[in-house]
């Protein structure tokens, strides 16, 4: 897909805000606004960009006339507020920040769509709210990133460290756009535009020649807590919806046939399919994922 497609998923798309309790969640939305509701949540460190090639298959799709497509900034990405200096990311509090804003919105259903730690989230939700989320694809996640109940004590003590280093840095500073595309290039596995498009909401410009990335530095704080697989278990196996897993054909593939040797008899009705690019196959195979997708929205739910 060219630039200019992006161009024109992102010329109609419409800024969304929603104040939940902590700030503001911030987001771009396609489609009818009163609309069945399609969430697309991303991955660490990116932002809601990171849907715009899907976007623009969705605006082309008949589905535009009859859902919503709403691209959320995670807390601490994008243009979402940080939370409260003092706070941190607990992995439940994204799921939790869904919640609200289910509650807030009055969306009583959601389809969701989601990448990496989005879709480390989505199926965390998937089991905990499972009459909400009538399908979910996940790209490049399943389960979630856990540790045996033996490590409890030295995942608390490196979290808290990580913590402690994080409270005396600064976030990098760059003197032009360019440099800043080619940092986020170097830190992922995909090519120099989907840096651009991640990075141009990703960014902001303090003075002429002075940018930094928006995102929260405390995000890369270690996780204090984990959950054990079995705790996983025990959230996946109330999960309801169909939902399809897409692996990318140079995506984390080890990984996640760990996850799925670990949790897949969970989650019976799961499909896993590949797809081509990496871990950003969604962004890299944009019509492979939207097909996907739309092959799960026309499956029976329950």
């Amino acid at each position: 897909m060219t630039s200019h497609s992006y161009l024109q998923a992102q010329q109609v798309a419409e800024p969304v805000s929603f104040q939940l309790n902590w700030g503001a969640l911030a987001g771009l939305r396609w489609g009818n606004p009163q609309g069945q509701v399609i969430l697309a949540l991303h991955g660490w460190l990116d932002n809601a960009h990171s849907f715009l090639p899907i976007a623009q298959h969705f605006i082309d799709s008949e589905l535009q006339s009859t859902h919503q497509l709403v691209a959320l900034d995670w807390a601490g990405h994008g243009h979402s507020d940080h939370r409260p200096t003092g706070n941190y990311y607990p992995f439940l509090d994204y799921v939790y920040d869904m919640v609200q804003l289910c509650e807030q919105q009055q969306w009583s259903k959601v389809s969701v769509l989601a990448h990496s730690m989005g879709g480390f989230v989505a199926n965390l939700w998937a089991g905990i709210e499972p009459e909400r989320i009538e399908r979910l694809l996940a790209i490049e996640a399943f389960g979630l990133l856990t540790s045996p109940e033996s490590a409890v004590l030295d995942d608390i003590r490196q979290g808290f460290r990580s913590r402690l280093r994080q409270q005396g840095k600064r976030r990098p500073h760059y003197t032009d756009l360019n440099s800043a595309v080619l940092a986020r290039e170097q830190a992922g596995d995909f090519s120099t535009a989907i840096a651009a498009l991640l990075v141009e909401r990703g960014i902001e410009q303090l003075a002429p020649n002075d940018f930094r990335f928006r995102a929260d530095g405390q995000l890369r704080c270690r996780s204090v807590m984990r959950m054990s697989p079995q705790q996983i278990a025990t959230i996946l196996q109330a999960i309801r919806c169909p939902y399809t897993l897409l692996i990318g054909s140079q995506g984390h593939r080890q990984r996640l046939e760990q996850a799925l040797s670990t949790w897949r008899t969970a989650v019976p009705q799961l499909q896993v399919m590949d797809i081509a690019g990496g871990h950003h196959a969604h962004m890299e195979s944009p019509d492979a994922a939207w097909r996907q997708f739309c092959a799960l929205l026309a499956t029976e739910n329950g």
